[in-house]
């Protein structure tokens, strides 16, 4: 969901507010915008979402690497920070933290971005995971709130 100004539409992930100078709201540091006691702007409770990219985790596989290099290429607005690494043999960890209006929408938990929790997704030689690890696969998707 936008707010219409002059024609333009404004979403929480694209544009930034200022008031008097100061920031209300960025893609980076979302903040909420209220006229009167009605919230017009930031984000909501995910009831309206965009699924952006979806991936499936797989035991001896390079999928988490693919998607590791998808996302912090095409989707990097949605991570704040995040690191991995390759084990012995070949097994990697993704470790990242979401800004907030994004979340990881796992067949393990949803990890719901708050630019401050971390949560990691795993890919062994038998096994995988999102914050845990188990044999077979775990499917994934990042999704953006619509917001208000």
């Amino acid at each position: 969901m936008s707010i219409t100004f002059n024609g333009t539409s404004l979403n929480w992930y694209t544009h930034t507010i200022e008031s008097n100078g100061s920031t209300v709201s960025s893609p980076s540091a979302v903040g909420e915008v209220y006229f009167g006691s009605t919230k017009v702007w930031g984000v909501g409770d995910y009831s309206s979402e965009t699924t952006l990219y979806s991936f499936g985790l797989a035991p001896d596989s390079q999928n988490l690497e693919n998607a590791i290099a998808q996302l912090k290429s095409t989707y990097v607005a949605a991570i704040k920070s995040s690191s991995y690494s390759v084990g012995p043999g070949s097994d990697t960890r993704w470790d990242v933290v979401l800004h907030k209006g994004y979340r990881m929408v796992t067949s393990d938990g949803t990890f719901t971005g708050d630019d401050s929790t971390s949560f990691y997704l795993w890919e062994g030689h038998s096994v995988t995971g999102a914050n845990t690890s188990h044999n077979g696969g775990t499917t994934c998707s990042l999704r953006r709130d619509n917001g208000i």
